[in-house]
């Protein structure tokens, strides 16, 4: 029987994991070297004290801005920054974040979905509804943190492309855009 186990690197980023506890004992060391408790750090970076507990326990996952935030409140020196990168990667399941690396650098994504709307098309009573019925439950801070880094993904379709797409003409040497792109 073959049996499926993850990846350290695919398991260092999952919530509750050995690299966002990591992180947030890099981030409760930096604040009390900053001599700040939870609620005077929270006050600063206008995160409440319960959010920025659970990120220190490794519970929550923060989103960019707080991790900006909290590093320039406490001085940190670009040590949490440089972890910014791999926090981000945490906020998608280890099955989807090859996925949302090859998304991020595609110019194109054809997609084909005759029984659901797209993720990346999804809104957000939608999303939550598709993540409500998740089987097995997944709890309200999984469902909250799932659900904004789906939408933020949506940010891919406001970007330009980065090349625009060519077809060949019937002369020699002559190239014309494709007609949609002229719109956009």
């Amino acid at each position: 029987m073959d049996v499926a186990v993850a990846s350290p690197a695919e398991s260092a980023a999952e919530p509750g994991s050995g690299f966002l506890r990591c992180f947030g004992r890099q981030m409760k060391l930096l604040r009390e070297a900053a001599g700040l408790t939870q609620p005077e750090l929270g006050a600063r970076v206008g995160y409440g004290e319960a959010q920025i507990a659970a990120v220190e326990q490794g519970r929550r996952i923060p989103k960019p801005e707080m991790v900006d935030a909290v590093g320039l409140a406490v001085s940190g020196q670009g040590v949490l920054m440089a972890m910014k990168g791999e926090v981000e990667r945490a906020r998608h399941p280890s099955f989807l974040r090859e996925f949302v690396r090859l998304e991020a650098e595609a110019v194109e994504l054809h997609a084909y979905d005759a029984q659901v709307v797209n993720g990346l098309l999804e809104n957000e009573e939608y999303a939550r509804a598709v993540f409500a019925m998740w089987r097995p439950l997944l709890d309200e801070d999984t469902v909250a943190q799932r659900l904004a880094a789906r939408l933020d993904r949506q940010n891919l379709l406001a970007r330009r492309p980065a090349r625009r797409a060519m077809r060949g003409g019937g002369r020699r040497g002559h190239i014309r855009v494709h007609p949609r792109l002229e719109a956009g």
